[in-house]
């Protein structure tokens, strides 16, 4: 495959700006973010034909259907057709060297770098890039059998920020504990899976690395009050006291809980 530094040797230019009808383009179906229904609207009311500026497209076959597909400006792109003005040029930017999912989602990331898109867009399309931070993560979760997800609910663990957060600290390693230690105290419940609740425990367990009894945090935490949301619960009293996030509040709980009734081996509080 011939790649941009390779294009650039050979004084090829990677792009090209051409105008082509709105009818002739498509959302790349991996690429992309899901349409957002209140920008989508906005735009739809307040549409300026003069104003739709450039859309980022690729061009290769995807599932056996080769097309123009977007990677940037789908909202824009969508007002139109949804006007009926799908004859309507429009100003394109051919992404040339852009050949497969991989590129065309890393291509994404570098267009929305400064841009409003959520982190579980983000993340999918870091994923699709082969991105180590995402492919780690993502593989935690399955070896867990669960799955990272936009919403919670149970098997999914939902806040991709504090996910990736708690896989940051040392590369997977207190974040794969914390997602034993919770299934094992209350199976795959939403509230247990929470991105706090993980970054939280991922916390203790990074902080204490090797120290502690992992089955007997798991049988403490299991017979705690209310559960994880009760926990999660404690854990924001605890914000209004000690000024601290609460993760670090959860981290916090986390510890006494551990350190209840144990002569020896106690952990230190943060």
């Amino acid at each position: 495959m011939v790649t941009a530094a390779k294009m650039a040797k050979m004084g090829v230019p990677s792009t090209q700006v051409k105008k082509m009808r709105a009818d002739m383009l498509q959302p790349h179906p991996l690429a992309q973010r899901e349409v957002v229904p209140s920008r989508l609207k906005k735009l739809k009311e307040h549409l300026d034909l003069d104003a739709i500026g450039v859309l980022h497209v690729v061009q290769y076959p995807i599932a056996g259907k080769n097309g123009y597909w977007i990677i940037d400006g789908q909202h824009r792109w969508r007002a139109l057709i949804d006007h009926g003005l799908g004859e309507w040029e429009v100003e394109v930017k051919l992404h040339l060297d852009v050949k497969d999912d991989a590129r065309a989602s890393g291509l994404f990331l570098k267009l929305n770098d400064r841009s409003t898109v959520g982190p579980y867009d983000k993340f999918q399309n870091e994923l699709k890039a082969k991105e180590e931070d995402a492919i780690g993560m993502n593989d935690i979760a399955l070896a867990h059998g669960c799955r990272i997800s936009r919403q919670s609910a149970d098997g999914c663990i939902a806040g991709i920020t504090h996910l990736r957060k708690a896989y940051r600290v040392d590369g997977g390693n207190a974040l794969n504990k914390s997602l034993g230690t919770l299934i094992a105290s209350w199976g795959k419940r939403a509230a247990a899976l929470e991105g706090k609740m993980i970054e939280g425990v991922t916390l203790v367990y990074a902080r204490f690395n090797g120290v502690i009894d992992q089955a007997s945090l798991a049988k403490k935490l299991a017979k705690y009050p209310g559960g994880p949301s009760g926990l999660i619960g404690d854990a924001r009293g605890l914000t209004e006291f000690h000024k601290g996030s609460l993760t670090r509040c959860i981290a916090m709980r986390v510890i006494d809980t551990y350190n209840l009734g144990r002569r020896d081996g106690k952990l230190d509080p943060l």
